[in-house]
């Protein structure tokens, strides 16, 4: 060993000591000094990237691993850690490809198929993810993180029962997994089992008492008045410091409710805009793209717009019926009401298969229409895939993904025999009720202005489709069919072609329930009249939209 090679190990080992040590400038330093030796040295550059990728220089970080492959084409390690970079710039589809040929370099690379399932959970392709989980756990079994993360896969596919035993192997193995037992409190809320549910909770405080997502929770399950001595607790884990966004977002939903409950609505309303505003910091780039997705891509695709004027002949078999409208319209009662009566049908909720499916097509640039077969027969599979499709049910089944209404010229020509049923409320209602219960994933619902763009984006395409289709579309109104559910849920029944009685309104009886959406607490109950005049507090709070919107009058 030459003297050149000997300094370079001492310093190296050096750096690479104050690099685990999160000494990350002198480690930063030192590394350097070794590539101004050798410019060339493989390990050194391997770990001056690693430590830029840590800083979040995502761009450079990417340069200098990409010059490590070209050092040592098989560098798997590199190759990872640009995917884990291309996954924080949002760049998925590169992320995955490059995922896949670490896992031919080394099968057994563990956090690849972790990540390639995390991009999969990210495009809602949650068999593919659900897989890549498995395959992580079966190569290393003591990994809570994968258990986790599978559970919230089998949650979302309505596997309860193996989502259930995942958390619980995550929490056996690391007993003080916080958000293994908030996800176990959710999937037990969802499921109407509050009283787990509020255990499970209780103890992801107790691993986490500064989690003030589970904290709001906990207090909207039970109920809970926030009294002072709740805030002052609320406002104090708020100071902390490095408190993230969403915990900050959450802080202020609380303090929302704080006032909410003792009628200060001014307040409640500017609390309740502050906690939008952390949250969509916190999911900035996701929620960024999520926008321009809907507001751009989609709802000005011409194709789309066209889809629906044509005489080919779908699927005549399969007769789904699709709720769509915006979120807080009453969608999830009137689901439950069609699916409870004597013809038991499969419940979708909300399984954004065809927006999914779309996705697919505009990220590829493929028009519409190139295989159209193809494509049909592919969402048609989809559904069937997930239990929805059954000759028992006479191929009947609901899909409440709301959005559904961008796409209702393509589900006419797929599905010919389809029913689609539109759930308005009075709008006010619906954007109070969004910004009171925080959407999560919905990326244009932590921002006035771009609720009130979706929602005129909706109002234009539903009316656009129903000037062309004038009886494809069945309008129902929340507030009516409160009022006189019977007369309204027969009408209701009647346009699906069901058999209506008195089960449809008996719908919370059900032990079989289930609810992914914020309605999940309400639909326990019997059908019940929400004050009209509910919303009229925060009127003044919109005057500039009632001018610009003509729906909103």
């Amino acid at each position: 060993m030459n003297n050149k090679t000997l300094e370079i190990k001492q310093i190296l080992t050096l750096a690479y000591e104050n690099h685990k040590k999160n000494n990350l400038e002198l480690a930063e330093s030192l590394y350097k000094k070794i590539l101004i030796k050798d410019p060339n040295h493989i390990e050194t550059n391997y770990l001056f990237g690693t430590l830029i990728l840590q800083k979040k220089n995502f761009d450079e970080a990417i340069k200098i691993l990409n010059n490590v492959i070209k050092l040592n084409p098989n560098h798997f390690n590199a190759m990872h850690n640009i995917s884990y970079a291309l996954i924080e710039k949002g760049e998925y589809k590169k992320a995955e490809e490059l995922l896949n040929t670490v896992i031919n370099i080394k099968p057994n690379h563990v956090d690849a198929h972790y990540n390639l399932a995390n991009i999969y959970k990210h495009f809602a392709e949650f068999e593919k993810a659900e897989k890549f989980y498995k395959k992580a756990i079966q190569i290393n079994p003591n990994n809570a993180k994968a258990f986790n993360n599978l559970g919230n896969i089998l949650k979302d596919l309505g596997k309860f029962d193996e989502a259930i035993n995942s958390y619980k192997t995550a929490i056996k193995l690391q007993n003080n997994h916080a958000n293994a037992y908030h996800n176990l409190g959710n999937t037990y809320k969802q499921l109407g089992e509050f009283k787990k549910a509020k255990i499970f909770f209780e103890e992801s405080l107790k691993h986490n008492p500064t989690n003030l997502e589970t904290l709001a929770t906990k207090i909207e399950l039970n109920k809970e008045i926030i009294d002072v001595k709740q805030k002052k607790k609320i406002l104090s884990i708020m100071e902390i410091k490095n408190l993230n966004n969403k915990d900050i977002a959450y802080g202020n939903f609380l303090l929302a409710r704080y006032e909410q409950q003792r009628k200060n609505f001014e307040k409640e309303f500017d609390f309740l805009l502050k906690g939008h505003s952390y949250y969509y910091k916190w999911g900035k780039k996701k929620y960024e793209q999520g926008v321009k997705y809907w507001f751009n891509t989609i709802s000005k695709n011409q194709e789309l717009m066209d889809l629906g004027k044509s005489h080919n002949i779908g699927n005549e078999q399969i007769k789904p019926i699709f709720i769509v409208g915006v979120p807080r319209c009453g969608s999830t009662l009137i689901e439950k009401v069609i699916a409870s009566g004597k013809n038991k049908i499969s419940i979708g909720e909300e399984t954004a298969i065809i927006s999914f499916f779309v996705g697919q097509k505009i990220v590829a640039n493929d028009p519409f229409k190139n295989n159209f077969k193809k494509f049909k027969d592919e969402i048609i599979e989809k559904y069937k895939s997930r239990g929805l499709v059954k000759e028992k049910n006479n191929y009947i089944f609901t899909d409440k993904s709301l959005d559904n209404f961008f796409f209702i010229g393509l589900i006419k020509e797929i599905f010919p025999n389809a029913k689609v049923i539109n759930c308005k409320r009075n709008p006010l209602s619906s954007i109070m009720s969004i910004l009171k219960n925080n959407l999560g994933d919905v990326s244009w619902a932590h921002d006035v202005n771009h609720i009130f763009k979706f929602f005129d984006i909706y109002h234009d395409k539903i009316n656009s489709f129903k000037k062309i289709h004038p009886n494809f579309v069945y309008e129902i109104e929340l507030e009516k069919f409160v009022e006189n559910p019977e007369e309204e849920s027969k009408k209701l029944m009647k346009f699906c072609n069901l058999k209506w009685d008195t089960s449809c309104l008996e719908f919370y009886k059900r032990k079989d329930l289930t609810s992914k959406t914020a309605s999940n607490i309400q639909i326990r109950k019997a059908i019940y009249k929400d004050p009209i005049e509910k919303h009229l507090p925060y009127k003044k709070f919109f005057t500039k939209y009632l001018k610009e919107y003509s729906w909103l009058k």
